[in-house]
């Protein structure tokens, strides 16, 4: 399993689809238009930035403070057409109860706030959008008020 790290670029690559059937059969070039069938995110914290955090709270044993059960962060997912989209993102953790591979990030499109993106501590990824197809011929003109998926997996991005 790679860790996923804070401030930290990850490639991540679809591998299915569902849904964009009602769209046209050549999925792997609507999604190549889209600009996700290969693409990068960059997140603002990681899980450990997270838990080292609380831990440093935790350590405070101030009675005012309490722990925090749900944590939030950003993710910017760069698309290869050069168009970033910004999630904001939650993740439930309390440090007594769980282990930082449990539950993933869960986050929510700031422009529209719509669309919903899910990353699992083993870079697993999902996509839901009504995605922008008024570019892709004539009866597609507006954009669809359906969510369609993708899915695939992120890995940490080297320098290689």
């Amino acid at each position: 399993m790679s860790n996923l790290f804070g401030s930290q670029l990850m490639q991540c690559k679809t591998e299915k689809q569902s849904g964009l059937d009602f769209i046209g059969k050549d999925h792997q070039q609507i999604i190549t238009f889209l600009g996700l069938k290969n693409f990068s995110i960059k997140l603002s914290r990681s899980r450990e930035e997270i838990i080292k955090n609380q831990i440093s709270l935790d350590k405070l044993e101030r009675s005012h403070l309490k722990l925090k059960n749900v944590h939030f962060s950003e993710i910017v997912i760069l698309k290869s057409n050069g168009y970033p989209l910004v999630f904001h993102c939650s993740w439930r953790f309390n440090l007594k109860l769980n282990k930082i591979n449990e539950n993933p990030f869960e986050c929510v499109e700031q422009k529209s706030k719509r669309d919903l993106f899910s990353l699992e501590y083993s870079g697993n990824f999902s996509l839901s959008s009504s995605f922008d197809f008024s570019n892709l011929g004539k009866k597609n003109k507006k954009k669809s008020d359906t969510l369609h998926s993708i899915f695939g997996k992120c890995k940490i991005k080297t320098d290689n």
